[in-house]
C-alpha cells in the first residue's frame, strides 16, 4: 500500500499578487517545485493571467466539469469556449488543500474561493499527472459555479 504525501498550502489571492506558505512541519516549496508550479498555473487560470503558459500546462483532452457541462478545458482557458469561464477576479481568499502520491507523479488540489463580500463561494477540484518530461499537466478540473 502506498502512502500519500499531504501538502497543504494557503494562498491569498489579491489581484496579481499571491502569497504561498506551507504549514509548519510540511516540506518547503523548493522540495516540491513542480507541485508549486502547477499551483501557480491554477492561480493564473483563475485570474485570467499568463494564458499561453497555462495552456501549456493542460494535458491534451483535459476536461472541465462546469455545472451540468462537460467541456474541453483547453478551449475554456484559451477563450475558444465562452459558455463558461474559470477566470473571475471577483473571487478572493483562496484556500487550497493538495496531495500527491508517494512517487509524486500525480496529485490533486481542492480550492475554495469566495467573493470579497462572502456571499458566494466556489469550489474547484483539479487533478494533475506528470508527463514523460516530469512536468505536471492538468487532466481534469471540476468547478462549482
Amino acid at each position: 500500500m502506498s502512502r500519500s504525501k499531504k501538502l497543504i498550502v494557503v494562498l491569498l489571492l489579491t489581484g496579481p499578487l499571491i502569497a504561498v506558505s506551507s504549514i509548519a512541519g510540511q516540506p518547503a516549496q523548493e522540495e516540491h517545485e513542480e507541485f508549486y508550479k502547477i499551483i501557480r498555473t491554477v492561480k493564473d487560470i483563475l485570474l485570467g493571467q499568463n494564458t499561453e503558459q497555462a495552456k501549456a500546462s493542460i494535458a491534451p483532452g483535459a476536461q472541465l466539469i462546469w455545472g451540468a457541462k462537460f467541456v474541453d478545458l483547453g478551449d475554456v482557458v484559451a477563450g475558444k469556449n465562452t459558455t463558461c469561464a474559470l477566470a473571475d477576479t471577483s473571487f478572493h481568499g483562496v484556500m487550497i488543500q493538495g496531495r500527491t502520491n508517494e512517487t509524486e507523479d500525480m496529485g490533486w488540489v481542492v480550492l475554495k474561493t469566495r467573493q470579497s463580500d462572502t456571499t458566494r463561494v466556489r469550489f474547484h477540484s483539479v487533478v494533475f499527472l506528470k508527463d514523460s518530461t516530469g512536468r505536471y499537466r492538468i487532466h481534469h478540473w471540476h468547478s462549482g459555479i
